[in-house]
């Protein structure tokens, strides 16, 4: 049996001659196994039951998979019985039963099933493992001549296929097909998971559809496999691809393609995701007689007990809402006043990557009519849709004088639908919170927490000098790359615990008299940390609530990082409706936290009362082209843009004849500009520091013949004034690596042997690139320590930093 991250396996081995008599008897009831013949000249047979997801409780699996076979076979048919998976250690300690390394397992798999191979790729639900075969002279068996697994990162298994399929609302079996007809492949990083669910988001934001984005999906998972897993080896032919990502013809296609691999030299077996469980099987029955353990009839009382144990968890406080105001109930439905027939409203759209808003208020600011629907990885479709409920529901009682976008695809949308002002989301959501906050409780919050689908902010704000009735905004940040914190981190542990987000979550997390202390770690190491409670028998009240604090945790730590938290704190976001986040944010603050009405649609709220303003000081009418989308007329055309070597993919949207453009990275050169009058307060830094770096590049000196290599990434970068005049006074032609962009990168993801910070990974990149050049030297000095103004304090730089030019 493989009891795995997210599944259970199980399968029989036994001689040829007993396999009809106990398929017969396996098959009744259509329990579906199937029968796997091993290569020829074996007298033995493998029976393989389908896979069973765990859904959060895998002991309940287990019971499941062995009561049916102790059902249907009896316990003294079953001679031996071993165990292997990710997850298997807590079952195998409470059953008593041999466990065995996963490797191992495999190796054996393959060697009964598939002696040709010489490879190994296995893409489990958490964990990808990379093995090379090779035959042991004496036993004539296969043994592991190398292998590789993925660290702390699950960008290349199918639980992140399984999360990114259920984003687009696909089945993850339906991927392949779907993907078949994908005109472009959406450029999408091989690297972690959160970083490549972030370019799937913006990916759909530049008019990328489903079935492209998950084709560079696929692709980046076949990326990240070669580069985290595999990790510069050259695979040995043939190949057998094995685990529960092997039914996805687009990433086993992806796969060959990544590594040149070409048609029968990889391959996908029969119950190629049960290879664990058959290996398992294998191993148990080489087991010697004396040592098998016999099931019995005490199975199910063990597993029961084991279950009822939840000791060794780290506890917190219960979740209450004593310190939280929930002022959702002080807003009244909007009534239209009497004797008049239309009302003047203006519309505030706030894109955003999960979720998409819209809101209708009157001249007052009272909210007449709000829309919350997922974006479904389709920003236009979903805006296009949500227009036409917006119409029909008050469209023939209102006169929008204005229309204002936020959001990550403000500006897409906001061309499409004729803005009148286009805000990011730090001036919306300040400006929707310090209306609600002046209309339901005479004061204006000083903090904001604002936590969405993919995205976190926190806004200090102050009272403006000179006008107390108004504030400012003197502080903000946003999470960088970590979703932990974020809706749809939860959402996506509440899928995998089957628990409905809205509603039941917020409900268990309260009850729970003990919640279970899981820290702030990103989003993978969660999903595990999760996964392993579950195993232990942890309830799933303690855990749910232990994610809700973990989201607190990870903003305070991670977004706010030590800012000050004033006393009037605004909750808001989609997650904002979770109560039990509301009441973590308490508990660990200490303060009252407010959940103002609308928490949701803030942002869009903020967005129509910025549009209100500027069409009633312009005083020229609205550009909204009405609440039909289909009769806006668009043209989409991509290019490649060669101005610097980031070689981005933009997209010209033409609506209407105004070109809009999409998708460049730098913004430089075909964003629009902002009319104004006003002149920069400070210089382009970025722009100044570049120029300081080349002021005395001079060139050559005469006569040089040796080329010396000086990478343009670390501490080299950081001092390259130093080096290039240094090395150009003793003689040397100086060679510079190119700018960093995606050539670089891919290069040094494909040179790694771990797993470092991506700026490590760019370094590798920029080696690869000299060497290419035929520099004579290349210089990379080891740099320990740097200088520091406080003359009593080292300063030492970090350890991959220290160990770069040994690590290269």
């Amino acid at each position: 049996i493989d009891v795995g991250a997210v599944s259970v396996k199980a399968a029989i081995l036994l001689p040829s001659t007993r396999a009809e008599s106990a398929l017969a008897v396996l098959g009744e009831g259509g329990s579906g196994f199937c029968r796997v013949e091993a290569a020829s000249g074996s007298e033995w047979v493998v029976l393989v039951a389908p896979y069973r997801r765990t859904r959060g409780q895998p002991l309940e699996a287990v019971r499941q998979v062995l009561r049916d076979l102790l059902h249907k076979l009896g316990a003294d048919r079953i001679e031996a019985v071993a165990l292997t998976g990710s997850g298997s250690g807590m079952v195998a300690a409470a059953l008593g039963l041999p466990r065995f390394n996963e490797f191992q397992s495999i190796a054996r798999a393959v060697d009964l099933l598939h002696p040709h191979v010489r490879t190994v790729f296995e893409m489990g639900g958490e964990t990808s493992k990379y093995i090379r075969l090779v035959p042991d002279p004496a036993s004539g068996r296969l043994g592991i001549g190398d292998y590789g697994m993925n660290g702390d990162c699950a960008a290349g298994t199918g639980a992140f296929l399984d999360q990114q399929a259920s984003r687009l609302q696909y089945e993850v079996e339906d991927i392949g097909a779907v993907v078949q007809g994908a005109q472009r492949t959406a450029q999408i990083a091989g690297r972690c998971s959160v970083f490549a669910k972030s370019d799937m988001i913006h990916a759909q934001q530049k008019g990328f559809a489903p079935p492209e984005v998950l084709k560079g999906l696929c692709k980046a998972v076949a990326m990240n496999y070669k580069s985290a897993v595999v990790k510069g080896r050259t695979p040995e032919r043939p190949v057998i691809l094995i685990g529960g990502v092997s039914a996805n013809t687009a990433v086993v296609h992806e796969l060959a393609e990544v590594f040149g691999l070409q048609n029968g030299d990889l391959f996908v077996p029969a119950a190629a995701e049960s290879m664990g469980a058959i290996g398992a099987a294998i191993l148990a029955g080489e087991t010697p007689t004396a040592d098998r353990v016999a099931l019995g009839g005490r199975l199910s009382e063990v597993i029961a007990a084991d279950a009822a144990r939840q000791d060794g968890f780290p506890r917190l406080a219960p979740l209450t809402l004593d310190k939280v105001q929930l002022l959702r109930e002080r807003v009244r439905p909007y009534q239209f006043p009497e004797n008049v027939e239309v009302v003047d409203a203006y519309l505030g759209l706030d894109i955003g990557s999960v979720g998409t808003k819209l809101v209708l208020v009157d001249r007052q600011g009272s909210v007449i009519h709000h829309i919350f629907t997922r974006t479904e990885g389709r920003p236009i479709e979903v805006v296009t849709r949500c227009l036409r409920e917006l119409q029909e529901a008050v469209g023939d009682r209102v006169r929008v004088c204005g229309v204002g976008s936020t959001g990550s695809g403000r500006e897409l949308i906001g061309e499409l639908v004729g803005a009148d002002a286009i805000h990011d989301e730090i001036t919306c959501h300040k400006t929707g919170a310090a209306f609600i906050g002046d209309q339901l409780l005479g004061k204006r919050p000083d903090t904001i927490f604002e936590i969405g689908g993919q995205d976190s902010k926190f806004i200090s704000l102050q009272p403006e000098a000179g006008n107390s009735a108004e504030s400012v905004v003197v502080d903000f940040t946003m999470n960088e790359a970590c979703a932990a914190g974020t809706g749809s981190f939860l959402e996506e542990r509440a899928e995998e615990l089957d628990v409905s987000i809205k509603g039941e979550f917020g409900e268990l997390a309260l009850r729970s008299k003990s919640p279970i202390k899981l820290g702030e770690r990103c989003t993978v190491f969660m999903e595990r940390d999760v996964n392993t409670c579950m195993q232990r028998g942890a309830k799933r009240e303690d855990i749910i609530a232990g994610l809700a604090y973990s989201v607190v945790y990870n903003y305070i730590n991670r977004v706010v990082r030590g800012r000050h938290i004033g006393d009037c704190i605004f909750f808001q976001g989609g997650t904002a409706y979770n109560d039990a986040v509301a009441a973590a944010f308490s508990a660990v603050t200490g303060k009252e936290i407010i959940v103002p009405p609308h928490n949701a649609v803030l942002g869009a709220i903020g967005a129509a009362l910025l549009a209100k303003e500027k069409t009633e000081a312009a005083a020229n009418g609205t550009r909204f082209r009405g609440f039909d989308m289909k009769s806006v007329t668009y043209t989409l055309r991509e290019f490649t843009c060669k101005g610097c070597g980031n070689h981005c993919v933009v997209q010209e949207f033409n609506v209407e004849g105004e070109k809009t453009y999409w998708g460049d990275k730098c913004s430089d050169r075909y964003r629009k500009r902002a009319k104004t009058d006003r002149k920069p307060v400070i210089p382009d830094l970025v722009a100044m520091r570049q120029d300081l770096l080349n002021a005395d590049d001079t060139g050559d000196p005469p006569g040089a013949k040796l080329a010396i290599g000086l990478p343009l990434a670390m501490y080299t970068f950081d001092m390259l004034p130093l080096w290039r005049r240094f090395f150009r006074d003793c003689g040397f032609k100086i060679v510079m690596s190119e700018p960093t962009n995606k050539t670089t990168a891919r290069a040094g993801t494909d040179a790694i042997v771990a797993e470092p910070c991506f700026p490590i990974i760019v370094a590798h990149g920029h080696v690869a690139d000299l060497i290419a050049k035929g520099v004579d030297f290349i210089w990379l000095p080891n740099i320990i320590s740097a200088e520091t103004k406080f003359l009593d304090n080292e300063s030492h730089v970090c350890p991959w930093g220290q160990t770069l030019p040994f690590v290269l």
